[in-house]
């Protein structure tokens, strides 16, 4: 499978606090119908630190059902341990999944030099079924994984791409640089996701993605035709949209977007909540300026 594209990295549905996998099945539905390259499941908008083992193993499921072979799937399976890593990532591979995406253990995070994170990864490489992509989100570790270090992994065949949420594209250019030929470079953060093409990304795995599909899909495809300056005008009015819901009102204002956008969001899992009634129309008006032009 041709790692590219756009996916995004869906939320969780809850009910009354607990998993709505009918609603998840609805959102797919919908979003098969789009151009999206494919899906992350249990990445960090999917409240994965939120959930049981026995949520996601059901989650993991729904999804393999409901996504077509000829989209992309991608399991958020990154533990604390490098134990719990290998068996989980193996467990999602069981389930169907085409690749792991696996996040930089943090608990300890004085500890994990870029040695410790070597080993690591190189570990779960070594052991996984299924090929890995490296997840580094300074905002949520505290660890940044630097580009040296990130080449240095890409060298190992069953370690294939990466996705880069620092937002920082200096870096993101510099990964694309050193990295071996082929390793697949994704940027996970949509207001930085034209400029992330321009420096070299294969994609973007953004949340608003899942909000409107379509507008994230024809950067891309403006993109790849050389139409750049009609990229970075549709770039400039997705960008508004994207910092609120994820910078600006988090998993709450996601939910709230795509509940806007027709899909189902519903509510966040405690302790994360909904933002205020306020949100809907600042929500609507920037869903409404995005669609108009």
């Amino acid at each position: 499978m041709k790692l590219a594209g756009v996916m995004p990295p869906i939320t969780t549905p809850f009910q009354n606090g607990k998993l709505a996998l009918d609603k998840l099945k609805n959102n797919f539905q919908k979003w098969n119908q789009t151009d999206l390259a494919g899906y992350v499941v249990l990445g960090s908008n999917g409240e994965v630190v939120y959930l049981n083992e026995k949520e996601k193993i059901k989650v993991i499921e729904v999804a393999r059902e409901s996504i077509p072979k000829s989209k992309i799937m991608i399991v958020g399976t990154g533990m604390e341990s490098t134990q719990e890593t290998i068996r989980f990532t193996n467990q999602s591979a069981k389930i169907g999944a085409n690749f792991a995406l696996v996040v930089a253990p943090s608990y300890f995070k004085g500890s994990m030099k870029p040695q410790i994170l070597y080993d690591h990864f190189i570990s779960v490489a070594e052991s996984s079924k299924i090929g890995i992509l490296i997840y580094n989100v300074p905002q949520f570790t505290g660890i940044n994984m630097e580009p040296e270090l990130i080449a240095k992994l890409s060298e190992h065949p069953n370690i294939v791409g990466i996705k880069d949420s620092s937002g920082n594209i200096g870096q993101l250019s510099e990964i694309f640089h050193l990295s071996q030929k082929g390793f697949a470079t994704f940027v996970g953060s949509a207001p930085v996701f034209f400029p992330a093409l321009c420096v070299g990304a294969v994609g973007g795995i953004l949340a608003v993605a899942q909000v409107v599909p379509q507008e994230c899909v024809q950067i891309q495809n403006l993109f790849n035709k050389g139409k750049m300056e009609e990229a970075r005008k549709l770039q400039n009015r997705l960008t508004p949209l994207a910092n609120a819901v994820t910078v600006k009102y988090g998993i709450g204002g996601l939910k709230m977007a795509m509940d806007l956008a027709g899909y189902f969001g519903g509510d966040p899992r405690l302790p994360l909540k909904r933002p205020g009634r306020e949100v809907v129309e600042e929500l609507k008006r920037l869903l409404f300026q995005l669609k108009k032009s």
